[in-house]
């Protein structure tokens, strides 16, 4: 009969967690992160505020709320309960070499990392959080925004500075001048699409434990932003929803959606004030989501906008 391995024998996963504002590019760096796993058995749990969870859909085909990969890598999603989903992975036999934790865009990464200090099989190798060159005086300076943004910043242990080929050479130079007075002990580098070697992301070996875990019951609500989903038609073309959408500001922060017109099926992303589309090779979906300040209209009024698909 087998028995069970003495208390402090239980193997370690590594967790790193993947921090930054709403549409810094998370995902991108996830997803990279992913292709390149070296061997390593990857869990990577995707949490990301709204009814649809359009990121694990990027990342891969989905099959339920997991993904399994070619390369022995999982992606699960978490919906609204992160601490379910996590214990749900750290009962799994075998457990993963490393974990990966995308927090949410509006997320304080301090409060995910807590549970590393009371779970035994856990061992916190870094918070790594990504700064959007392009919209980080848009954030940092948002008397509204800026006390949460300013908060996944400090949590970091490395400070990855995404969307460099989106700014001038000495604006971007002036921030990272600037990251390396306020936080002098924080390696940074620049990613662009999230393409960064996995040896610079995982290993970080983080000193900081934090040892208390505060409950983690993650609502945009408790942020005092607002959230819309919905799926859209396909006779809507993007030109014309990315008009409906700029009609918004500046009271969007985020939308994205998997959806397809004429032209053909295409991701749709919007942060720091620009879309983009990237034309894709899938069955999408139509799912939409929204991430606004309190003064974006009501539900009702953002329906008749985008003129959902009917059930």
């Amino acid at each position: 009969m087998s028995q069970s391995p003495p208390i402090g024998s239980a193997p370690k996963v590594s967790l790193t967690i993947i921090a930054g504002f709403l549409g810094s590019g998370k995902t991108s760096l996830l997803n990279h992160l992913l292709t390149q796993s070296q061997g390593r058995k990857i869990t990577a749990l995707v949490n990301d505020f709204g009814a649809l969870n359009i990121d694990s859909e990027l990342i891969e085909a989905q099959h339920g709320n997991q993904v399994s990969l070619t390369n022995g890598c999982i992606c699960c999603s978490i919906g609204d309960d992160l601490m379910r989903s996590l214990a749900d992975i750290m009962r799994q036999d075998p457990l993963p070499d490393h974990l990966i934790i995308e927090a949410s865009g509006v997320a304080d990464p301090t409060r995910i990392a807590a549970y590393a200090a009371v779970d035994p099989q856990l061992r916190l190798d870094g918070i790594v959080t990504l700064v959007d060159a392009a919209a980080h005086a848009l954030h940092a300076q948002d008397p509204y925004l800026a006390d949460n943004y300013h908060k996944q910043i400090e949590a970091g242990h490395m400070l990855l500075l995404s969307k460099p080929d989106l700014v001038e050479a000495h604006q971007l130079e002036t921030l990272e001048a600037e990251l390396r007075a306020n936080y002098p002990t924080t390696p940074q580098a620049r990613v662009r699409n999230g393409h960064l070697p996995i040896e610079v992301v995982l290993g970080l070996q983080a000193k900081e434990q934090v040892q208390t875990a505060p409950p983690l019951t993650p609502q945009i609500e408790a942020h005092g932003l607002k959230s819309w989903s919905g799926h859209l038609p396909d006779n809507l073309s993007r030109n014309a929803l990315a008009d409906k959408i700029i009609s918004l500001a500046p009271h969007v922060l985020r939308a994205k959606g998997v959806l397809a017109d004429a032209q053909g099926a295409y991701a749709l992303h919007y942060a720091g004030g620009r879309i983009h589309f990237e034309n894709l090779d899938v069955t999408p979906s139509g799912h939409f989501v929204l991430i606004g300040k309190p003064e974006l209209p009501n539900a009702e009024t953002l329906s008749t906008l985008f003129q959902p698909a009917r059930a």
